[in-house]
């Protein structure tokens, strides 16, 4: 009757402490201690091997120290276990992004928006991305969709300017730099000194 008693009592402490590590480890990585966050959810995922935000988490982590192909290794994981996780695909196609394969950028994006519609920032990356791919027109497209969904986006307004300039339409272009501008997005104080003087 002890053992009966006593087996949950133990799998409280084990939970609580689990818990615990989840927690310092998004206080670690909040507070920029990114290896100790590393550290910490990495204890955690040796008893919750498939705690999916964790292993998201640790791969953010990964990716502020600079460590792109364990944190690719990580959102991969991610998608195995859960296939329609937004942020993996987001984090893959910036991977991908940042090494100039656009085609897997874009693919990686689409599933984002395919997965959350109302995701403004799937929206923006995967434009950025037809863009890279001279794909001009759907590149609009998913510029103007982000930027309905967040009107705050000022990347997105960087970005569909310089799609208006190249289209020949600086007016349009220039409100879209003042617009990025005025949301502090470095590069369009240079768009605006640049083109709407």
């Amino acid at each position: 009757m002890k053992n009966f008693l006593f087996l949950p009592i133990i799998a409280l402490i084990l939970f609580s402490c689990n818990s615990e590590d989840v927690t310092l480890g998004d206080r670690y990585f909040d507070q920029g201690d990114f290896q100790q966050a590393i550290e910490a959810y990495n204890e955690y995922l040796k008893l919750q091997p498939t705690h999916v935000k964790s292993i998201y988490n640790r791969g953010r982590a990964k990716e502020e120290l600079g460590n792109f192909e364990q944190a690719l290794i990580d959102f991969q994981q991610v998608l195995k276990i859960d296939g329609k996780n937004v942020n993996a695909f987001l984090s893959i196609g910036n991977y991908h992004y940042r090494k100039d394969n656009f085609d897997v950028a874009a693919y990686n994006f689409e599933q984002a928006v395919e997965n959350n519609d109302s995701n403004a920032d799937a929206h923006f990356l995967w434009g950025k991305a037809l863009h890279k791919l001279g794909r001009f027109p759907e590149a609009m497209e998913q510029l103007n969709l982000a930027l309905s969904l967040d009107q705050e986006l000022g990347e997105a307004y960087l970005s569909r300017g310089v799609l208006f300039l190249a289209n020949g339409r600086t007016r349009r272009a220039c409100s879209d730099f003042m617009k990025a501008k005025a949301l502090d997005v470095r590069d369009a104080s240079g768009a605006v000194d640049s083109y709407c003087r």
